[in-house]
């Protein structure tokens, strides 16, 4: 086979598919790169959406928008300092604690919406606000996975929404937001305020990043076609087709009987 790859042909047909090969590759390379350019480009415009009313993005009991997460939102209302709740197993700064999560009775629809108002590192931190009259923004968020069943009273595993619909009665919104700002601010001493989570730094346009594969693909292809056509040449019976069946094999001569000869007398 190694003789075989110096074969002019052979040789020629290399260059071919080196070239062709290269040029895949580098497609699929550019396109890659725009991949990642659109997608850290839609990340950005997901962290730049202005803020909206809370109504307009989502209603109580409605299901949660699919491009809803993270939306900023505003809206209006009055804590509920009974009904806070705090939420085990997360972590600020290195620091293991909880959330403080407390509702909101949202003006215009009496519905509640969990509102992440900060973290405490200790049960005992979790200060309660007042309840005068409060316009919040924040980031929306959909409601977390079912909460254990072990936790202490008054605290819960995640912020389970229907756990927490059964808690506080009544109607609620089918999300939950992380405090970004209160006018009035609520100063609670004890809570610290936690930063809603940011959108990732890098993402990928999926069709872009498809079209890359394509590319590359081709490139595996030709050389493929090049390995094939190797070891076809390095191997000329690879090339022929199948023998033919002899026909005639195992076949004897026709044998004149005697009145076969009479009839030329």
């Amino acid at each position: 086979m190694f003789r075989a790859a110096f074969r002019p042909r052979m040789l020629g047909l290399l260059a071919l598919a080196i070239l062709f090969a290269g040029g895949c590759v580098v497609a699929g390379l550019w396109q890659w790169g725009v991949a990642q350019d659109r997608g850290s480009k839609t990340m950005g415009n997901e962290s730049a959406r202005p803020v909206v009313a809370l109504n307009t993005e989502l209603r109580p009991h409605e299901q949660f928008p699919a491009d809803g997460s993270l939306q900023p939102v505003r809206f209006s209302g009055h804590y509920d300092a009974g009904g806070q709740v705090l939420v085990s197993g997360r972590v600020l700064h290195g620091t293991h604690g909880f959330w403080v999560v407390t509702p909101v009775v949202v003006d215009g629809t009496g519905a509640r919406i969990a509102v992440v108002r900060g973290f405490v590192a200790e049960p005992g931190q979790a200060g309660a606000p007042g309840a005068q009259h409060v316009t919040v923004t924040g980031d929306l968020a959909p409601g977390e996975a079912p909460s254990s069943g072990d936790s202490p009273a008054g605290q819960l595993t995640t912020v389970d929404l229907p756990a927490l619909l059964t808690r506080w009665g009544g109607s609620i919104y089918n999300g939950f937001v992380f405090l970004t700002g209160e006018q009035p601010a609520i100063h609670t001493p004890g809570v610290q305020a936690f930063p809603p989570p940011q959108p990732g730094s890098g993402g990928l346009s999926l069709v872009n990043a498809g079209y890359a594969l394509q590319w590359w693909s081709f490139a595996a292809f030709a050389v493929f076609i090049y390995f094939r056509e190797l070891r076809r040449e390095a191997h000329p019976e690879l090339r022929a087709g199948p023998a033919e069946p002899d026909n005639h094999a195992g076949r004897h001569p026709a044998i004149p009987t005697d009145e076969s000869e009479g009839s030329h007398v």
